[in-house]
Protein backbone atom coordinates (compact mmCIF):
# COMPACT_ATOMS: atom_id res chain seq x y z
CA UNK A 1 0.00 0.00 0.00
CA UNK A 2 2.76 2.42 0.86
CA UNK A 3 4.58 1.49 -2.38
CA UNK A 4 1.54 2.39 -4.46
CA UNK A 5 1.13 5.77 -2.77
CA UNK A 6 4.84 6.44 -3.24
CA UNK A 7 4.59 5.76 -6.98
CA UNK A 8 1.58 7.99 -7.28
CA UNK A 9 3.39 10.85 -5.55
CA UNK A 10 6.40 10.45 -7.80
CA UNK A 11 4.25 10.54 -10.91
CA UNK A 12 2.50 13.67 -9.64
CA UNK A 13 5.85 15.40 -9.06
CA UNK A 14 7.12 14.33 -12.51
CA UNK A 15 4.00 15.66 -14.24
CA UNK A 16 4.26 18.89 -12.32
CA UNK A 17 7.83 19.33 -13.51
CA UNK A 18 6.82 18.63 -17.11
CA UNK A 19 4.06 21.20 -16.88
CA UNK A 20 6.50 23.66 -15.40
CA UNK A 21 8.97 23.06 -18.25
CA UNK A 22 6.20 23.37 -20.84
CA UNK A 23 4.88 26.56 -19.31
CA UNK A 24 8.39 27.98 -19.01
CA UNK A 25 9.13 27.13 -22.65
CA UNK A 26 5.87 28.71 -23.73
CA UNK A 27 6.70 31.85 -21.79
CA UNK A 28 10.13 32.02 -23.40
CA UNK A 29 8.66 31.53 -26.87
CA UNK A 30 6.05 34.20 -26.25
CA UNK A 31 8.72 36.56 -24.91
CA UNK A 32 10.91 35.91 -27.97
CA UNK A 33 8.04 36.55 -30.33
CA UNK A 34 7.18 39.72 -28.45
CA UNK A 35 10.75 40.98 -28.70
CA UNK A 36 10.86 40.10 -32.41
CA UNK A 37 7.60 41.92 -32.97
CA UNK A 38 8.88 45.00 -31.20
CA UNK A 39 12.06 44.90 -33.29
CA UNK A 40 10.12 44.61 -36.55
CA UNK A 41 7.83 47.42 -35.44
CA UNK A 42 10.84 49.57 -34.60
CA UNK A 43 12.36 48.96 -38.05
CA UNK A 44 9.06 49.85 -39.70
CA UNK A 45 8.89 53.10 -37.75
CA UNK A 46 12.47 53.95 -38.70
CA UNK A 47 11.67 53.31 -42.38
CA UNK A 48 8.65 55.60 -42.12
CA UNK A 49 10.81 58.31 -40.56
CA UNK A 50 13.45 57.92 -43.30
CA UNK A 51 10.79 58.10 -46.01
CA UNK A 52 9.34 61.21 -44.40
CA UNK A 53 12.80 62.79 -44.25
CA UNK A 54 13.48 61.97 -47.92
CA UNK A 55 10.08 63.30 -48.91
CA UNK A 56 10.81 66.47 -46.99
CA UNK A 57 14.19 66.85 -48.65
CA UNK A 58 12.66 66.30 -52.11
CA UNK A 59 9.92 68.82 -51.42
CA UNK A 60 12.46 71.34 -50.10
CA UNK A 61 14.78 70.82 -53.07
CA UNK A 62 11.93 71.20 -55.55
CA UNK A 63 10.73 74.31 -53.75
CA UNK A 64 14.21 75.85 -53.73
CA UNK A 65 14.71 74.97 -57.41
CA UNK A 66 11.39 76.58 -58.37
CA UNK A 67 12.37 79.67 -56.40
CA UNK A 68 15.75 79.92 -58.16
CA UNK A 69 14.08 79.27 -61.51
CA UNK A 70 11.63 82.12 -60.97
CA UNK A 71 14.49 84.49 -60.02
CA UNK A 72 16.53 83.49 -63.12
CA UNK A 73 13.52 83.97 -65.42
CA UNK A 74 12.91 87.41 -63.96
CA UNK A 75 16.59 88.31 -64.67
CA UNK A 76 16.23 86.97 -68.23
CA UNK A 77 13.15 89.13 -68.81
CA UNK A 78 15.07 92.17 -67.56
CA UNK A 79 18.01 91.33 -69.86
CA UNK A 80 15.69 90.71 -72.82
CA UNK A 81 14.14 94.15 -72.47
CA UNK A 82 17.51 95.92 -72.79
CA UNK A 83 19.94 96.18 -75.72
CA UNK A 84 23.70 95.65 -75.88
CA UNK A 85 25.64 98.20 -77.89
CA UNK A 86 28.00 96.86 -80.56
CA UNK A 87 31.40 98.12 -79.38
CA UNK A 88 33.00 97.84 -82.80
CA UNK A 89 30.41 99.56 -85.00
CA UNK A 90 30.73 103.32 -84.96
CA UNK A 91 28.56 105.91 -86.58
CA UNK A 92 25.81 103.39 -87.31
CA UNK A 93 23.99 103.27 -83.99
CA UNK A 94 23.79 99.52 -84.39
CA UNK A 95 22.68 97.48 -81.40
CA UNK A 96 21.62 93.90 -80.86
CA UNK A 97 18.99 92.52 -78.50
CA UNK A 98 19.78 89.35 -76.61
CA UNK A 99 17.13 86.67 -77.05
CA UNK A 100 16.52 84.57 -73.95
CA UNK A 101 14.84 81.72 -75.94
CA UNK A 102 14.06 79.91 -72.70
CA UNK A 103 17.67 79.61 -71.62
CA UNK A 104 18.24 80.36 -67.94
CA UNK A 105 21.87 81.24 -68.66
CA UNK A 106 21.00 84.06 -71.08
CA UNK A 107 21.11 86.61 -68.27
CA UNK A 108 24.68 85.60 -67.52
CA UNK A 109 25.53 85.82 -71.23
CA UNK A 110 24.09 89.33 -71.30
CA UNK A 111 26.32 90.26 -68.40
CA UNK A 112 29.34 88.76 -70.18
CA UNK A 113 28.68 90.68 -73.39
CA UNK A 114 28.18 93.92 -71.47
CA UNK A 115 31.69 93.64 -70.08
CA UNK A 116 33.23 93.65 -73.58
CA UNK A 117 32.45 97.29 -74.41
CA UNK A 118 36.05 98.34 -73.85
CA UNK A 119 37.69 95.23 -75.34
CA UNK A 120 39.38 95.19 -78.74
CA UNK A 121 40.03 92.37 -81.17
CA UNK A 122 43.69 92.31 -80.15
CA UNK A 123 42.85 91.39 -76.56
CA UNK A 124 39.99 88.95 -77.19
CA UNK A 125 40.61 85.52 -78.68
CA UNK A 126 38.18 82.86 -79.81
CA UNK A 127 39.52 80.61 -77.06
CA UNK A 128 38.47 83.18 -74.46
CA UNK A 129 35.00 83.30 -75.92
CA UNK A 130 34.70 79.52 -76.08
CA UNK A 131 35.33 79.35 -72.34
CA UNK A 132 31.78 80.69 -71.88
CA UNK A 133 30.04 77.30 -71.64
CA UNK A 134 26.56 78.77 -71.99
CA UNK A 135 27.12 80.27 -75.43
CA UNK A 136 25.27 78.71 -78.33
CA UNK A 137 26.90 78.60 -81.76
CA UNK A 138 24.65 81.38 -83.05
CA UNK A 139 25.19 83.67 -80.07
CA UNK A 140 28.93 82.94 -80.13
CA UNK A 141 29.15 84.00 -83.79
CA UNK A 142 27.17 87.19 -83.14
CA UNK A 143 29.31 88.10 -80.13
CA UNK A 144 32.58 87.45 -81.98
CA UNK A 145 31.37 89.59 -84.88
CA UNK A 146 30.55 92.48 -82.55
CA UNK A 147 33.98 92.29 -80.91
CA UNK A 148 36.07 91.68 -84.01
CA UNK A 149 34.52 94.32 -86.22
CA UNK A 150 36.26 97.12 -84.38
CA UNK A 151 37.75 99.19 -87.25
CA UNK A 152 36.83 102.86 -86.84
CA UNK A 153 39.11 104.46 -89.40
CA UNK A 154 41.95 104.91 -86.93
CA UNK A 155 45.56 103.73 -87.39
CA UNK A 156 46.13 100.21 -88.68
CA UNK A 157 49.34 98.22 -88.49
CA UNK A 158 51.41 97.69 -91.64
CA UNK A 159 50.79 94.46 -93.56
CA UNK A 160 54.52 93.70 -93.79
CA UNK A 161 57.15 94.25 -91.12
CA UNK A 162 60.24 94.34 -93.35
CA UNK A 163 61.69 97.24 -95.32
CA UNK A 164 59.57 98.13 -98.32
CA UNK A 165 59.17 100.50 -101.24
CA UNK A 166 55.95 101.70 -102.82
CA UNK A 167 56.34 100.48 -106.40
CA UNK A 168 53.00 101.84 -107.57
CA UNK A 169 51.13 104.31 -105.34
CA UNK A 170 47.41 104.59 -104.79
CA UNK A 171 46.08 107.14 -107.25
CA UNK A 172 42.46 107.65 -108.21
CA UNK A 173 42.80 111.35 -109.08
CA UNK A 174 45.36 110.92 -111.84
CA UNK A 175 46.79 108.03 -113.85
CA UNK A 176 50.14 106.51 -112.84
CA UNK A 177 52.60 104.47 -114.88
CA UNK A 178 52.54 100.65 -114.78
CA UNK A 179 55.90 99.39 -116.01
CA UNK A 180 54.85 95.87 -117.00
CA UNK A 181 51.74 97.11 -118.81
CA UNK A 182 53.67 100.09 -120.24
CA UNK A 183 50.70 102.34 -119.75
CA UNK A 184 49.20 104.93 -117.45
CA UNK A 185 46.06 104.10 -115.52
CA UNK A 186 44.35 104.69 -112.22
CA UNK A 187 45.61 102.68 -109.24
CA UNK A 188 43.05 101.73 -106.55
CA UNK A 189 45.74 100.05 -104.44
CA UNK A 190 49.33 100.31 -103.26
CA UNK A 191 51.80 97.90 -104.80
CA UNK A 192 54.42 97.38 -102.08
CA UNK A 193 57.78 95.77 -102.80
CA UNK A 194 58.39 92.55 -100.86
CA UNK A 195 60.71 89.60 -101.35
CA UNK A 196 59.24 86.16 -102.04
CA UNK A 197 58.53 84.56 -98.67
CA UNK A 198 57.81 87.85 -96.87
CA UNK A 199 55.10 87.29 -94.21
CA UNK A 200 51.90 89.30 -94.61
CA UNK A 201 49.82 90.31 -91.58
CA UNK A 202 46.23 91.47 -91.07
CA UNK A 203 46.22 95.27 -90.78
CA UNK A 204 43.09 95.21 -88.61
CA UNK A 205 40.63 92.79 -87.10
CA UNK A 206 38.01 91.46 -89.46
CA UNK A 207 36.46 88.52 -91.25
CA UNK A 208 37.64 86.65 -94.35
CA UNK A 209 34.86 87.10 -96.91
CA UNK A 210 36.66 85.69 -99.95
CA UNK A 211 39.81 83.87 -101.04
CA UNK A 212 40.18 83.92 -104.81
CA UNK A 213 42.48 83.96 -107.84
CA UNK A 214 42.74 87.11 -109.97
CA UNK A 215 44.95 87.39 -113.05
CA UNK A 216 46.11 90.84 -111.92
CA UNK A 217 46.53 90.35 -108.16
CA UNK A 218 47.12 86.58 -108.05
CA UNK A 219 45.79 84.73 -105.01
CA UNK A 220 43.99 87.32 -102.93
CA UNK A 221 42.22 87.65 -99.60
CA UNK A 222 39.21 89.92 -99.18
CA UNK A 223 38.57 91.03 -95.58
CA UNK A 224 35.55 92.76 -94.09
CA UNK A 225 36.88 95.17 -91.46
CA UNK A 226 33.51 96.46 -90.32
CA UNK A 227 32.06 99.93 -90.60
CA UNK A 228 31.86 99.58 -94.39
CA UNK A 229 35.63 99.08 -94.75
CA UNK A 230 37.22 96.20 -96.64
CA UNK A 231 40.86 95.24 -97.32
CA UNK A 232 42.42 93.22 -100.13
CA UNK A 233 45.77 91.39 -99.90
CA UNK A 234 47.10 90.13 -103.26
CA UNK A 235 50.14 88.29 -104.65
CA UNK A 236 50.06 85.67 -101.87
CA UNK A 237 51.32 82.09 -101.96
CA UNK A 238 48.18 79.94 -102.00
CA UNK A 239 49.84 77.14 -100.02
CA UNK A 240 50.34 79.52 -97.09
CA UNK A 241 46.82 81.00 -97.07
CA UNK A 242 45.41 79.03 -94.15
CA UNK A 243 42.55 81.37 -93.19
CA UNK A 244 39.28 79.94 -94.50
CA UNK A 245 36.30 81.99 -95.65
CA UNK A 246 34.17 83.21 -92.70
CA UNK A 247 37.22 83.01 -90.42
CA UNK A 248 37.68 85.88 -87.94
CA UNK A 249 41.15 87.37 -87.61
CA UNK A 250 42.77 89.85 -85.24
CA UNK A 251 45.14 92.64 -86.17
CA UNK A 252 48.61 91.17 -86.66
CA UNK A 253 47.41 87.63 -87.53
CA UNK A 254 49.57 85.95 -90.18
CA UNK A 255 47.67 85.69 -93.47
CA UNK A 256 50.31 84.10 -95.67
CA UNK A 257 53.54 84.82 -97.58
CA UNK A 258 54.38 86.78 -100.72
CA UNK A 259 54.97 84.73 -103.85
CA UNK A 260 56.07 85.49 -107.43
CA UNK A 261 53.98 88.29 -108.96
CA UNK A 262 51.13 87.81 -111.40
CA UNK A 263 51.76 88.75 -115.06
CA UNK A 264 50.55 92.33 -114.54
CA UNK A 265 53.57 93.03 -112.29
CA UNK A 266 56.40 90.89 -113.65
CA UNK A 267 58.70 93.87 -114.25
CA UNK A 268 57.84 95.48 -110.92
CA UNK A 269 59.01 92.29 -109.19
CA UNK A 270 57.63 90.47 -106.12
CA UNK A 271 55.17 92.62 -104.22
CA UNK A 272 52.14 92.83 -101.97
CA UNK A 273 49.02 94.22 -103.58
CA UNK A 274 47.13 96.08 -100.83
CA UNK A 275 43.82 97.81 -101.44
CA UNK A 276 41.19 99.34 -99.15
CA UNK A 277 37.61 100.33 -99.88
CA UNK A 278 34.88 102.14 -97.98
CA UNK A 279 31.36 101.11 -98.99
CA UNK A 280 32.88 99.66 -102.17
CA UNK A 281 34.84 102.77 -103.16
CA UNK A 282 38.69 102.69 -103.09
CA UNK A 283 40.26 104.84 -100.36
CA UNK A 284 43.86 105.92 -99.71
CA UNK A 285 45.39 103.29 -97.38
CA UNK A 286 48.01 105.70 -96.06
CA UNK A 287 45.23 107.67 -94.36
CA UNK A 288 44.72 104.70 -92.03
CA UNK A 289 48.08 102.96 -91.78
CA UNK A 290 50.40 103.83 -88.91
CA UNK A 291 53.17 106.15 -89.98
CA UNK A 292 56.82 105.68 -88.95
Amino acid sequence: MESKNGNTGAQFVSRKKERTVIVGSAVLIIAALTVAGLYVSSLSQQEDIILQDLTGIEETTESEFNSVLEEELEEVEDADSSTVENPGRTGSGTSSTLNSSGSISSARISSTVNTTDTLTAESVTEEDLLNEETMTDELFAETVEEMMYSFTGESMIWPIAEEYEILIPYSMDSAVYFTTLDQYKYSPAMVISAEVGTPVYAVSAGKVTSRYWNEETGWTYEMDLGGGFAAYYGQLDYNTMEKEVDTYVAAGDLLGYVTEPAKYYTLEGPNLYFEMTKDGTPVYPMDYLEQD
